[in-house]
């Protein structure tokens, strides 16, 4: 039988859409299953392909490959380990889109350690409400916002810079998985709007196949497609549609790091001949009037 990635039709959508297919999508199962393998690993086959192509706000393109990416999770899920990082301790960062912050996000999935994506304009307050709620073993940071994380008593903070990717130079770059399909991974927090404290939306492995749904039948996701979504993989919209979906079908992903300017995006979307756009109905807002001059 074809896979669910072979339909396009609505009808076949209705027909041949079940739990059962979407598990064939992946190499794990029902009792183990990782996210990080599922997304990265497994396509690191040597071949250098592309999987983020990052749109830097100051007009600058930084491309990572899957093999680039799974060496540097591979290699920062040993050092977690090293510090005495056990799964289903926490690990948040507080970065923009870069090697660091793939690094992060998959090398504590790696590991079995949960993932806090936090955004990086977070102020004090807004850092410390979710520190003291996850309460993460370490966080990583860039230099810039190491100060302001210092600040919070007892958090352990790394900075992500070139002295930690030297460090983690001298480990491995593989890592076998063994987390089960139903632990932890992901610890997602919402913006807060709604209540005084935001929450935290707790996310196990598998939840990256349910993800599948949205992905083939809402965003349409499909192998061969080139895609972007400008926002911060730090929300729930980044992370999961603009970053895990289509890295869990192998598709190669684009994002945007610093302010948000309509036509730097609109250059990269012409630049990385991009087919597949994902974005927040306030990108929209703040495209129209470029395009309608």
């Amino acid at each position: 039988m074809a896979k669910l990635t072979e339909y396009t039709s609505y009808a076949d959508a209705q027909k041949f859409a079940d739990s059962r297919a979407l598990w064939e999508l992946f190499d794990g199962n029902r009792d183990y299953f990782n996210i990080a393998h599922e997304c990265i690993i497994r396509h690191a086959d040597g071949s250098g392909r592309t999987a983020v192509r990052i749109a830097h706000a100051d007009g600058t393109d930084e491309f990572l490959t899957f093999d680039e990416i799974a060496a540097g999770a591979a290699r920062f899920a040993h050092w977690l380990k090293e510090k005495g990082i056990q799964p289903g301790d926490r690990i948040a960062f507080m970065l923009e889109p870069s090697l660091s912050f793939y690094m992060s996000l998959f090398g504590a999935i790696t590991l079995g350690a949960i993932s806090v994506p936090l955004f990086t304009l977070f102020g004090l307050d807004g850092l410390r409400l979710r520190v003291d709620d996850c309460k993460p073993k370490l966080l990583v940071t860039n230099a810039e916002k190491s100060g302001l994380a210092r600040k919070i008593d007892g958090l352990s903070v790394v900075v992500a810079d070139a002295h930690l990717l030297e460090d983690i130079a001298r480990f491995p770059p593989t890592y076998q998985t063994t987390t089960r399909s139903n632990d932890l991974a992901v610890f997602q927090y919402t913006s807060g709007t709604t209540r005084e404290l935001p929450a935290a939306v707790k996310h196990s492995h598998r939840a990256l196949v349910t993800l599948m749904f949205a992905a083939l039948y809402g965003t349409g996701i499909r192998p061969g497609d080139e895609f972007f979504c400008p926002s911060s993989p730090a929300w729930g919209h980044g992370l999961w549609h603009g970053t895990l979906a289509p890295l869990g079908l192998g598709v190669t992903t684009g994002t945007f790091a610093g302010r948000f300017d309509a036509v730097r995006l609109m250059k990269a979307l012409q630049d990385y001949r991009i087919t597949n756009l994902t974005a927040a109905a306030t990108h929209y807002r703040m495209i129209m009037p470029e395009v309608t001059g």
